[in-house]
């Protein structure tokens, strides 16, 4: 396949490429639930083989040979399952050649968004499935070399069988099929064609697509309706409700004709009749054919009439939450983040007209009303908005099966996968990139945390381990939490290695067990002694910390040894439009999110004092934690020095409290995070902030990091 071949039709590949990983996450999960139950159910054989097909089908017009021969191959085992239910069946071994091929296809899907050539070869793994077929037919006592699906045609349903070719002909792919020899004594003919593609196949206008592509081969000219079969929205109905209609010529017999037609995938039915016949065309069509054409085109479709239908009444309204499937619409996901952008302008310019600098002093009972009403429609249209972007989390969940299950048969070890609050919903951006970390720790726990199935029988533990995924919504964030049943950490063994990687910036004595046991998301760091597939580089875990903080989130992880591990993680439901407070500090004002924010108070006399190193320090609840003063952090002038006139609040981040002192609050305000200037950007780091919002005066505040801004604290 040559790499232009694809982006001529942008259109056709983005459904392609959507459909595609659709059906391949799908067979991914089938394949996983069938081996975790042990068998095969008849509905998930139909499904996987449904899917196949497709794949098989949507990849051989896109002319992704290397992917369709390979469907191909794996929908055999399956039509072998579903046409003679064999006894034996290695549901194992069958689970992990669909996941092989899964992998494949994911591949070269990729390369094909990425827009470069899908270039793999996949004649080893079609070696290897049809090996595997012709041994499992053997085992159960069939003939290897019986094709089934030309032995017995009639046993394949009509909604998912693959096309049946002549007896004498090999399996064809459809894909730049090879042109049919002629019958010489036919000279030139002109043909009319109506096809009916069957009801639930979906992609009626890649389907059609398909056939003119291969049309190609036999027609030097051809005529179709709809004309825009891409590019019109409509076309898709047109060829839903009276078929995909194409006039041809052709030096093809009637028959070979018709039977070229008939070789279309997801064919139901076919109209089919010749229009002229001549030995020779001057040109095509003549003024006698494309009177026949435009006939035809004003013509009635030929197809059965509807039944007889009585009057009946208008419909009532639909009951609320009924026949939701109807009402689904696919959008793109830079319209939603296009949308987001607007949204966020509009509060934004709210906020200048309701808090515009003239108001101040003046009663205005009518503008205060209207302000109210719009600040109430802003917050609705922003949770519509949101609601747009949130969907369930346990897609993503679902993805960590396959990690356990590879893990289990690589390590020897025994364990499952329990998912809790898989209808948790978040925001699109944040299932994008919560894949990784997951990824990491699941491993993790798979790797240093579930011992081998020995150990735990010797220690009293069922001999399979359990690694639950769970999460929930709390106010404005969303909790995921990992736990296992394994081995636990070992904090002697991990404040060792912080020693030799020179980590410990205090007395080992002072580090709570939180805080060791967070060592192990340090780059670089790792207990393991040895390299191996899984760990032992010091990579990963690392990359779960710097992943979840690029979404404003903060993890921590807990563990008892013997017991298991807990890895806690939260993240804001979303990052475009968060609830702030704004601070006075001298003559600037800065802005905090709330979600950070536990609480607020003016100190008492003696409250704050230094401590050995002289650092400000104050008594809350009982703790201890370090005092920051934001004039001194950003050499702000005019501050107050004395803290009992200032405000401190009661700031967590990554499990750390800390107290900032602020002159004032102005007050809480729905805020857009703004990036800071490119020049002042490597500044962040080292100053805890992460971007600027503009104010309802048209001024600009600076937004305080909280999770910057404790690393900066307790470095």
């Amino acid at each position: 396949m040559e790499g232009c071949a694809v982006a001529e039709h942008e259109p056709m590949v983005e459904v392609f490429i959507y459909e595609t990983r659709q059906f391949l996450e799908q067979l991914e999960q089938l394949a996983l639930a069938s081996e975790s139950e042990g068998s095969f159910a008849p509905d998930d054989v139909n499904e996987i083989f449904r899917a196949m097909h497709t794949i098989k089908g949507s990849a051989a017009m896109m002319m992704l040979e290397e992917i369709s021969k390979l469907a191909h191959a794996v929908e055999d085992i399956f039509f072998y399952i579903r046409e003679l239910h064999p006894s034996k069946v290695d549901v194992s071994a069958i689970t992990d050649i669909v996941l092989t091929a899964v992998d494949f296809m994911n591949g070269e899907v990729d390369k094909l968004d990425a827009g470069e050539t899908p270039d793999g070869s996949s004649a080893d793994m079609r070696e290897h499935t049809h090996a595997f077929l012709r041994q499992f037919k053997i085992d159960n006592g069939d003939d290897p070399d019986v094709d089934l699906r030309k032995a017995k045609p009639s046993q394949t349903s009509a909604a998912s069988a693959a096309p049946v070719p002549p007896p004498e002909k090999p399996q064809q792919y459809f894909i730049a099929a090879a042109k049919p020899e002629p019958a010489k004594e036919s000279g030139l003919h002109v043909y009319a064609a109506t096809l009916h593609f069957e009801p639930d196949c979906g992609m009626e206008e890649v389907r059609a697509f398909g056939v003119l592509n291969r049309m190609k081969d036999i027609a030097p000219e051809f005529h179709y309706l709809p004309e825009k079969i891409l590019e019109d929205p409509g076309a898709v109905d047109t060829i839903k409700d009276v078929g995909f209609r194409v006039w041809f010529q052709t030096d093809l017999a009637p028959d070979e004709a018709q039977k070229f037609l008939e070789e279309t995938i997801f064919l139901e039915k076919l109209e089919f009749q010749e229009l002229a016949s001549t030995a020779e065309c001057e040109y095509w069509p003549s003024p006698q054919q494309q009177a026949m054409i435009e006939a035809a085109e004003a013509a009635t479709p030929v197809v059965p009439p509807p039944p007889e239908r009585k009057p009946h009444p208008a419909p009532k309204p639909r009951a609320a939450g009924g026949e939701h499937e109807s009402q689904m619409i696919s959008v793109r996901i830079d319209k939603l983040d296009r949308l987001m952008d607007l949204v966020g302008e509009l509060v934004i310019a709210a906020s200048m007209v309701t808090q515009n600098p003239d108001l101040a002093g003046l009663e205005l009972a009518n503008f205060s009303k209207a302000a109210r009403q719009l600040h109430k429609l802003n917050e609705e249209l922003q949770d519509g908005v949101m609601s747009l972007r949130m969907v369930p989390i346990g897609g993503t969940f679902k993805k960590m099966n396959r990690i356990v299950r590879d893990m289990t048969k690589n390590l020897g070890k025994k364990a499952r996968l329990v998912l809790v609050g898989e209808e948790t919903e978040v925001d699109k951006n944040i299932t994008e990139h919560i894949g990784d970390p997951l990824m990491h720790i699941v491993r993790n726990s798979m790797d240093h945390g579930i011992e081998l199935p020995e150990e735990r029988k010797a220690a009293g533990k069922p001999e399979q381990g359990t690694i639950t995924l769970a999460a929930q919504n709390e106010g404005g964030e969303v909790v995921i939490k990992i736990q296992d049943d394994g081995g636990g950490m070992n904090r002697e063994k991990i404040m060792e290695k912080a020693r030799e990687k020179q980590l410990l910036t205090k007395p080992e004595e002072d580090y709570t067990d939180q805080e060791v046991f967070g060592f192990i998301f340090a780059p670089g760091f790792s207990t393991n002694d040895e390299v191996t597939e899984y760990s032992g580089r010091g990579v990963g875990m690392d990359v779960v910390v710097s992943n979840i903080r690029s979404l404003g989130g903060s993890v921590t992880v807990d563990s008892q040894e013997g017991k298991g591990t807990v890895t806690m993680i939260r993240i804001p439901l979303t990052l475009a439009i968060v609830d702030g407070m704004v601070l006075k500090v001298g003559t600037s004002r800065y802005t905090l999110p709330i979600r950070s924010i536990r609480r607020s108070f003016r100190p008492e006399g003696g409250q704050v004092f230094l401590d050995a190193e002289g650092h400000e320090m104050c008594m809350e609840a009982g703790r201890c934690c370090p005092v920051l003063r934001l004039s001194r952090l950003y050499g702000v002038d005019g501050a107050k020095e004395d803290l009992t006139q200032a405000i401190l609040l009661l700031v967590e981040a990554d499990g750390k409290p800390f107290l900032l002192a602020a002159d004032e609050l102005l007050g809480d305000q729905q805020i857009v995070v703004k990036p800071v200037p490119a020049y002042i950007r490597g500044m962040t780091e080292r100053t805890g902030l992460t971007g600027c919002t503009l104010l309802g005066d048209g001024g600009i505040s600076l937004i305080i990091d909280p999770e910057k801004t404790a690393r900066l604290i307790y470095a």
